[in-house]
């Protein structure tokens, strides 16, 4: 048993993306440009705020990333006319064909990692890492550095 839990995780999380690092390489794109890529993809747009909080990833560095895959032609940045202070960010259409392209092959991804964890055990975890998800969102200064 390991004595610390976020170490822990972490480490289940690099178990994970054994199984997709090599999808997301293949389509040239890091770890976290996927992670941006996948959650658009679900969304017409989003806020940059909310953004770097359901992709983990810092608003400074979140900031940088989204000018690369801006200058790839993958993402747009929008302000709203009535609100300059706000920041939206969407998939264009060519990051829409990339998440299109990539989607059976991470799916398949999911389909080794149940097959080679069990569908049970797969469901569980799911369903702990959700209560624990829901747990910390009862300290909202816990995401400070998001």
């Amino acid at each position: 048993m390991h004595d610390s839990l976020t170490i822990a995780l972490l480490q289940a999380r690099e178990a994970a993306m054994t199984y997709f690092r090599p999808i997301v390489k293949s389509h040239n794109l890091t770890d976290q440009q996927w992670r941006i890529v996948r959650i658009l993809a679900d969304s017409p747009s989003m806020d940059f705020h909310d953004l770097a909080f359901r992709t983990c990833i810092l608003r400074p560095s979140l900031t940088g990333i989204l000018t690369r895959m801006e200058r790839d032609g993958l993402v747009l940045r929008l302000k709203p006319v009535n609100d300059q202070r706000k920041l939206y960010v969407m998939l264009t259409e060519q990051g829409q064909t990339l998440y299109a392209r990539t989607r059976t092959q991470v799916e398949e991804a999911y389909r080794k990692i149940e097959a080679d964890f069990t569908p049970e055990k797969t469901q569980q975890l799911m369903l702990l890492l959700d209560d624990l998800i829901a747990l910390g969102r009862q300290y909202p200064d816990g995401d400070e550095e998001a």
